[in-house]
Parts: C-alpha cells; structure tokens; sequence
C-alpha cells in the first residue's frame, strides 16, 4: 500500500519510540486526559511522553531539547554544536 516504510519518531539524539506504558485510569480520568490534550493541541500519547519525561529528566531538560529541536529546523543549529 505504502511505498515509503513509515518509522518511529525519534528525539533529537535519534532514539527510536518502540516500548509502551499502560495503566488503567478511571472513565472520568480518561475523559479529563483527553479534554486536556484536545485544549493543548496534543494527542494523548504526545501529553504523557512529555509528562514522563518532565518527570524523569526535569522541565529544564526537556526545554532545553525542544529548544535545540527547533533551533536545527530552523538551521540554527550552531546555536547548539555537536557533543
């Protein structure tokens, strides 16, 4: 069907998204979660990979990779030069 072989999005280091996380919420959680990210423009995926990794890695962190996201699209990168 497809010619071009779809792939997972990476992060700016190139990791591959391949593993999930699950849990069970109550009806009227899930409801909230989805009001919530339909308010912000996201899918409910992109929301908990955010919340996650805030969790994980600190809102300064993931700023900063956001940052240096847009920053290469905009073909600022050397703002942010190679480690």
């Amino acid at each position: 069907m497809f010619d071009t072989p779809m792939f997972a999005r990476a992060t700016v280091s190139g990791t591959k998204r391949s593993s999930r996380v699950e849990t069970r919420v109550t009806d009227e959680t899930k409801f909230e979660l989805a009001r919530k990210c339909h308010e912000l423009g996201m899918t409910e995926s992109q929301f908990l990979e955010r919340l996650v990794e805030v969790s994980l890695y600190g809102a300064e962190h993931v700023l900063s990779v956001e940052r240096e996201r847009t920053a290469r699209v905009c073909g600022l990168s050397e703002l942010f030069p190679q480690k």
